[in-house]
């Protein structure tokens, strides 16, 4: 049984060689044979080698277009930064372009008005009780500021500290219903007193009063400080006429004034200390 499988084994190998030197010969020999079966085999694998050509081609298209987004997404998250980061720098460069101009022309100011001595506050604050018409600026006994010491812009008249710590001020506004400033009318040389937003004047306007019965006085015309009182030097420019009134008993007339500072914008103010002696004057 050994010996019969061994030549099965052999008679096996005899006939794949011989199989295989047919095939060759034949192929070799006749072309045309070859491609016979060449040809149908192709034709029917064609379809299905599309197939797995398109999607591997899908594949792979979809990997790079997820590793494309991935890539713009990032791009874009730094693109965000930088513009963020540029915008900052922006309104960085506007307010202290703003502070500057401000700045400036405060020194202006200060410059044209060398008969004041005057030392230069921020506003830190506001009084709740009173946001409009009160303010706290952070120079107080320390810099040399006393009460009822004038407080103005190079704009005009701010008010008068009433209130005075040793590092801190507190400025009553002319929109106050407690003020009360000598003022008159630069053009026809009137006097009369500022008295804050009182009746009739409107919000953000001030009440002047006492003015004589005959003054001339029309809309438009300067109203400035008259010196009188001891607290507000004489012409610091206090706001214009808006509109001129008899009061009920025609003894007097009265003016409502816009003021010249824009009360709600105070960023920087000044403190007169005192006046002082000009050379060559009196």
């Amino acid at each position: 049984m050994l010996r019969l499988g061994r030549y099965k084994k052999v008679f096996f190998l005899i006939l794949i060689v011989i199989a295989l030197s047919f095939t060759v010969n034949i192929t070799g020999n006749n072309r045309l044979l070859f491609n016979m079966l060449e040809y149908p085999v192709i034709s029917l694998l064609k379809p299905v080698q599309e197939a797995f050509a398109w999607v591997s081609h899908k594949a792979q298209g979809s990997i790079t277009s997820i590793s494309h987004l991935f890539y713009l997404k990032r791009e874009n998250e730094e693109l965000k930064k930088q513009v963020a980061e540029l915008l900052a720098y922006k309104h960085k460069f506007l307010e202290y372009s703003e502070e500057n101009a401000r700045l400036r022309r405060m020194l202006d100011f200060k410059e044209k008005n060398p008969e004041y001595d005057m030392v230069a506050a921020e506003v830190i604050g506001r009084d709740p009780s009173n946001w409009f018409h009160m303010i706290i600026i952070n120079k107080g006994r320390k810099s040399g500021i006393s009460e009822n010491m004038a407080v103005v812009t190079e704009r005009g008249l701010v008010g008068y500290t009433v209130d005075v710590g040793e590092d801190w001020s507190k400025v009553l506004m002319l929109l106050d219903n407690r003020m009360s400033v000598s003022a008159m009318i630069q053009r026809t040389r009137d006097n009369g007193i500022l008295k804050g937003n009182i009746a009739p004047a409107p919000p953000g306007y001030a009440k002047m009063v006492f003015l004589p019965a005959d003054a001339q006085i029309v809309k438009g015309d300067k109203v400035i400080s008259s010196g009188l009182g001891g607290i507000v030097p004489k012409g610091i420019l206090i706001g214009e006429v808006v509109e001129v009134k008899k009061e009920s008993d025609n003894l007097t007339q009265y003016a409502i004034v816009k003021p010249a500072v824009d009360f709600q914008k105070l960023e920087e103010v000044f403190v007169i200390r005192s006046e002082r002696a000009l050379p060559g004057g009196e």
